[in-house]
């Protein structure tokens, strides 16, 4: 379990107890108040079918506890799951226990559950939809319409540079077919390496971290950053021209450089310079090709500083 999963799990304690107890509350209620089945009338097809769908719910109600803060949304998600679980538990019982006549009510109750979880589902989605309207305005600098974590980098929180192939290819097709311009910019902390050896890697990271924040924030809606490798991040310009971008990654660099973390209450030397370098894609030109160009442009330049 991640760290930030853990500090989910704490934080839905009153969650937690809840679902401890409904779970084996309905369990008890359906045992007390039927007779078991004889072997040979189960069906087991239909057990495995209702048993599944019944541990999914279940599963889907650990995953929102797990992966999200609190708030009204992880509220509804988790009342509207935890009724759905209810009714699917039960229909799932059901299989194995029959309900005696005095209590044929309970066969009766088994969906109101679930259409009560549904509602609460509708009114969770609805709330989750303007949520996730604002998060992805918050990440369209990081994600640029597209969507996998799998190419997520853990330290900067940005995406890795698999990721940011995929776009430059994307982009190379339409400069080749609409003929729209773009450009890539490379970011190199200069003395990174020492920077890692006098603090250690722990604050290099968090360093990193920082970078990869400060060049988000000063970053067009338009624009997308993406950690390349090590100390070096990679930003790619849409439908921009090298003097625009020039001008973008030169303001950018100055905040990246003007950074001091904090070690203990006291300002540290962060990065005092940063190398960059921006290109123009050209047409005709393969995504392999434009980062070799990019590459060995940034290392002359850092040699002959």
């Amino acid at each position: 379990m991640s760290v930030m999963q853990q500090s989910f799990f704490k934080l839905h304690k009153s969650l937690w107890v809840i679902l401890s107890v409904i779970i084996p509350l309905t369990i008890l209620t359906v045992i007390s108040n039927s007779t078991l089945k004889s072997f040979a009338t189960i069906d087991w097809v239909d057990c495995i079918g209702e048993g599944g769908i019944a541990f999914m719910t279940l599963l889907w109600l650990v995953a929102t506890l797990l992966s999200r803060p609190k708030g009204k949304v992880t509220l509804l998600l988790f009342f509207g799951l935890s009724a759905l679980h209810i009714s699917m538990l039960m229909d799932f019982l059901d299989e194995f226990y029959r309900f005696d006549s005095a209590n044929t009510w309970l066969s009766a109750f088994e969906a109101f559950p679930a259409f009560i979880g549904m509602i609460l589902m509708s009114f969770a989605m609805y709330f989750w939809y303007q949520e996730q309207q604002i998060l992805n305005f918050m990440l369209l600098k990081k994600e640029r319409f597209y969507r996998e974590y799998g190419l997520t980098d853990l330290i900067s929180g940005l995406y890795r540079a698999e990721y940011m192939k995929q776009q430059i290819d994307k982009e190379l097709l339409a400069l080749d077919h609409h003929n729209i311009a773009f450009c890539i910019a490379l970011i190199d902390i200069k003395d990174f390496s020492a920077f890692n050896a006098k603090y250690g890697v722990t604050k290099a990271n968090s360093l990193l971290a920082d970078v990869g924040q400060i060049i988000l924030l000063n970053l067009r809606d338009t624009d997308l950053v993406c950690r390349y490798a090590s100390d070096r991040f990679i930003v790619l310009m849409p439908n921009t021209n090298l003097t625009t971008a020039k001008q973008v990654i030169s303001q950018v660099a100055d905040r990246v450089s003007n950074h001091k973390p904090y070690a203990q209450g006291d300002s540290i030397s962060g990065c005092n310079d940063v190398h960059w370098l921006c290109v123009q894609a050209q047409k005709g030109e393969q995504q392999k090709g434009i980062l070799a160009r990019i590459n060995e442009q940034l290392n002359t330049q850092k040699s002959a500083a």
